[in-house]
C-alpha cells in the first residue's frame, strides 16, 4: 500500500507535488541520497548545483516523517545552549559552530526566495525564561551575542514587553531573535524537492532502502530496484530503520506532539506574528499562523507512544500560557518522531567508505538541514575544511537495541520533567560526553 501524508494542519494546507515513481530498475548515480526531507533535498540541491548526479530514495513520501511534522521554527544556534556551546568547544570553534548556524538560516531564506517557494516564513523568535536561573542563563546568552559572537539581532525585552505583543505574563523575560523564524515545514520540503528535480535530481518515493552493499561503487538495494552509487548520504533522522548501526547508536528517536486550534479572530494573543518556547528541558514551543490560529507544541511520552489525550494535554498547556483562551478547541493533533543526540548537537560526519550521514538535530533541524547539505555536499566534492567543524564533535553512543533504547529514553524524559519542576540548572536531557 503506497503512503499518505498523516492528517494535520500542515496537510490541510499542503501545496502538493504529483506523486513520484516507485524505483523499479538498476540505475547508477555520483551519490545516493537516503531520505526525502530537509537535509537529503538541500543536499540534493547543492550537490546538483555541483554538477553530481544525483537519486533521492523516500521510503514514504517526501517529508512524511519529521521534515513535515515538526513545530516550522528556523533557528539559528543549536539545542545545546550557547554558552554552553562556547565553553564545551572554545571560543574558536563555538564561534565557528554559531556561524554556521547563522548561515543555515540565510540559506533557507535564500533557497525561498530564488525558488519561489510559497511556506509562510515569517521572521521573529523568543526564547523565554519561567524562572530566576533561566533569565541568568539566556542573558549570559545575550552577553555572548553582544559581544565575541557580534550578533545585532538579538535583543533582551522585559516582562512588560513580552506583555505587551504576546499577552501572557508567564516569563520574567525574553531573549528575543529577529534573524530566526518559523514556517511551514511541509511546504518549504516539497518546495525543496520541486527545486531539486528542477536542477536535474531523480526522486523516488515509497522505495525505502532496504540494504546497503559496500563496495566501489555502493549498491543501494530497494525492494523492487538498486542504485549503484559512488557516495551515499543516511538523512534518515529518526527513521533509520537499522540502515546502519553504527549511525544508529548516536542518535535517539523521541516522539513530540502537536496541536493546532481554531482560528482565533481577534482573540489571537500573540500581536507580532513570532515564534516562541520556553527554557525548560521538557519545553513548550509555539506560535501563530498566517489564517489566525496558534500551533502548539511540547508533549513527549516517556516510551514513545502517545497519551489518549495528547490534544487535551497541549490545550492545558496553552492555557497555562494564555489563560485567556480556555474555552478555545483544538482543531489538529498529531506526533512524529525527531532524533536526539547525547551532545545535544547534530551528527554531520563521515562513516568511512564515502557514506555520510546528517541527523540528530534535537529540534534544530528546520534550520541546521540546511546548512548540512551544503557542507556535505563540499566534503563530497573534496572541500572539507567546513564539514570539519561538525564532523570533530564527539558523540556519546546510545544503545541500539530496542529493548535497552526505551528505558534509555523513559530514563532521559523523566530526568527533563524533574529539572525543570525542582529549578536545577538548565541541562541537556541526556548528560553529554
Amino acid at each position: 500500500m503506497r503512503s499518505q501524508y498523516i492528517d494535520s494542519y500542515y496537510q490541510a494546507t499542503i501545496n502538493a507535488l504529483p506523486e513520484q515513481p516507485e524505483l523499479e530498475q538498476q540505475i547508477e548515480a555520483d551519490v545516493c541520497i537516503i531520505g526525502g526531507g530537509m537535509t537529503g533535498l538541500n543536499a540534493a540541491i547543492e550537490l546538483r548545483q555541483k554538477g553530481f548526479s544525483v537519486v533521492v530514495l523516500e521510503s514514504r513520501r517526501l517529508a512524511w516523517g519529521g521534515s513535515g511534522r515538526n513545530g516550522g521554527q528556523c533557528l539559528v544556534g543549536y539545542c545545546l545552549g550557547l554558552r554552553e556551546v562556547d565553553e564545551t568547544y572554545g571560543p574558536e570553534w563555538g564561534k565557528q559552530l554559531w556561524d554556521l548556524s547563522c548561515e543555515a538560516v540565510d540559506i533557507a531564506r535564500e533557497r525561498i526566495e530564488t525558488f519561489n517557494i510559497d511556506c509562510d516564513f515569517q521572521q521573529g523568535y523568543i526564547e523565554l525564561a519561567l524562572k530566576k536561573s533561566q533569565e541568568e542563563e539566556l542573558k549570559s546568552w545575550y552577553d555572548l551575542k553582544q559581544t565575541r559572537y557580534d550578533y545585532p539581532s538579538a535583543s533582551w525585552w522585559e516582562k512588560e514587553q513580552i506583555q505587551q505583543v504576546a499577552h501572557t505574563d508567564r516569563y520574567l523575560g525574553g531573549l528575543f531573535d529577529s534573524n530566526s523564524a518559523h514556517m511551514h515545514p511541509l511546504n518549504y520540503t516539497l518546495g525543496l524537492a520541486s527545486a531539486a528535480m528542477s536542477l536535474g535530481a531523480s526522486v523516488f518515493e515509497n522505495t525505502p532502502a532496504t540494504k546497503i552493499e559496500k563496495g566501489n561503487p555502493h549498491i543501494i538495494h530497494t525492494p523492487k530496484g538498486r542504485v549503484k552509487a559512488k557516495q551515499v548520504l543516511l538523512a534518515c533522522n529518526a527513521y533509520l530503520d537499522g540502515l546502519n548501526r553504527k549511525a544508529q547508536s548516536v542518535v535517539l528517536p523521541v516522539a513530540s506532539y502537536i496541536a493546532v486550534t481554531e482560528q482565533l479572530g481577534d482573540s489571537q494573543p500573540i500581536s507580532n506574528m513570532m515564534a516562541m518556547s520556553d527554557l525548560n528541558n521538557s519545553l513548550d514551543y509555539y506560535c501563530p499562523t498566517p489564517d489566525g490560529r496558534i500551533l502548539f507544541g511540547g508533549v513527549n511520552h516517556p516510551f514513545n507512544g502517545e497519551y489518549s489525550d495528547s490534544a487535551e494535554r497541549l490545550r492545558q498547556r496553552m492555557i497555562t500560557v494564555f489563560p485567556q483562551l480556555k474555552d478555545v478547541k483544538m482543531e489538529y493533533h498529531w506526533g512524529g518522531l525527531f532524533a536526539v543526540t547525547r551532545s545535544y548537537m547534530p551528527q554531520i560526519d563521515h562513516l568511512g567508505n564515502d557514506i555520510y550521514v546528517a541527523h540528530g538535530y534535537t529540534g534544530h533541524g528546520v534550520g541546521l538541514t540546511n546548512i548540512a547539505g551544503k557542507v556535505i555536499a563540499e566534503a563530497m566534492s573534496g572541500t572539507a575544511e567546513r564539514f570539519d567543524v561538525f564532523a570533530k564533535i564527539k558523540h556519546g553512543w546510545i544503545p541500539t537495541p530496542e529493548v535497552l533504547r526505551k528505558p534509555a529514553l523513559a530514563m532521559a524524559i523523566w530526568k527533563a520533567r524533574i529539572e525543570d519542576s525542582f529549578d536545577l540548572e538548565v541541562k541537556s536531557l541526556i548528560q553529554y560526553e
